[in-house]
C-alpha cells in the first residue's frame, strides 16, 4: 500500500510541474501529463488525452514517485489512475 501511495504522490507532483522541462529519464516526458492537471488538482474527470498520456507514461510512474514533492494531490491522483482504467502499479 505504501508503494501505491508513493506512486500516486509522484503522479500528483508530475501533473503539477508538467509544464516544466525535464523528465525522469530519456523515455519519460513529465510534460506529457499536463493534460491531467485539472483532474489531479481540481478533481475533474480525466480527459481522453489525459488517460492516453498517462498510459504512455505508465512505465515512468514508479520512477516519478521517488520525488517527495508529489503528495499534495494524492486522493485525486488515485482517482485519475483508476478512472483511466489503469491499475495502481506495485513499485
Amino acid at each position: 500500500m505504501a508503494k501505491a501511495v508513493a506512486m500516486l504522490v509522484a503522479l500528483s507532483l508530475a501533473v503539477v510541474v508538467a509544464t516544466s522541462a525535464g523528465g525522469a529519464s530519456a523515455d519519460c516526458n513529465i510534460a506529457a501529463l499536463a493534460s491531467c492537471k485539472a483532474a489531479v488538482i481540481q478533481g475533474a474527470k480525466p480527459t481522453a488525452a489525459c488517460c492516453s498520456n498517462l498510459r504512455a507514461q505508465e512505465a515512468c510512474l514508479c520512477e516519478y514517485q521517488k520525488n517527495p514533492n508529489y503528495g499534495k494531490h494524492l486522493p485525486n491522483a488515485r482517482k485519475v489512475v483508476t478512472s483511466c482504467g489503469m491499475a495502481i502499479p506495485n513499485c
